[in-house]
């Protein structure tokens, strides 16, 4: 089923490159990650793209006699709010990877992008346009890029990339995917009517 998506800019190589590079974890390269699954000639296995789902509103805006409109993103995981200029990278189609359900509906979507842009532009200068009706709505995935690899104590911890922008993401984000992966694998698990593993991470990433 095809479905609006932000597509992936950053390849697996590219997006590994990025997530093993020198940092404060791994005393800046003096140990590298061990990734959890590799191949035969050592390159990484435990890595995979997955999508995560937003909500995406074009506001009008009235002032000075002029109208206008702004696009904002919210996250429908965990509520995060982001002007959006990124509508028209949006293409349709069957993207390959898990898609991680929506936690926000869209009426709650609403009222905190609302919000959001309300308090946005009470903090800038000058004159202020008025919020005004929406006048489109869209529902999309973004990607992410997930590595799975064992930290300095060996316990198994992942890292995050957005797969957009090639850049590392916060702890919300970390946090909603662990939830939608407990979620996931609970539905999975209740499907198949084996007990609960307490461990979220994917077996064929271990």
């Amino acid at each position: 089923m095809n479905t609006l998506i932000l597509p992936a800019r950053y390849d697996i190589g590219a997006a590994l490159r990025r997530l093993r590079r020198r940092r404060i974890t791994n005393l800046f390269g003096l140990v590298p990650s061990r990734p959890v699954k590799v191949s035969l000639d050592g390159t990484p296995l435990s890595i995979e793209l997955v999508w995560m789902p937003a909500y995406a509103f074009r506001f009008g805006l009235s002032g000075g006699g002029l109208w206008t409109h702004t696009w904002i993103s919210v996250d429908a995981s965990f509520g995060g709010f982001a002007l959006f200029a990124r509508r028209d990278a949006l293409v349709e189609v069957k993207p390959e990877g898990e898609r991680f359900p929506a936690v926000l509906d869209q009426d709650t979507a609403e009222e905190q992008a609302r919000d959001g842009l309300i308090r946005y532009i009470l903090r800038k200068r000058g004159a202020k346009p008025e919020v005004k009706s929406i006048e489109d709505v869209c529902f999309y995935y973004a990607p992410v890029w997930v590595y799975y690899y064992r930290n300095l104590s060996g316990k198994i911890d992942f890292a995050i990339l957005d797969a957009y922008t090639g850049e590392p993401m916060g702890s919300r984000m970390r946090a909603a995917i662990m939830s939608g992966m407990i979620a996931q694998r609970k539905k999975r698990q209740k499907a198949d009517k084996v007990s609960v593993d307490p461990n979220p991470l994917k077996p064929d990433m271990l």
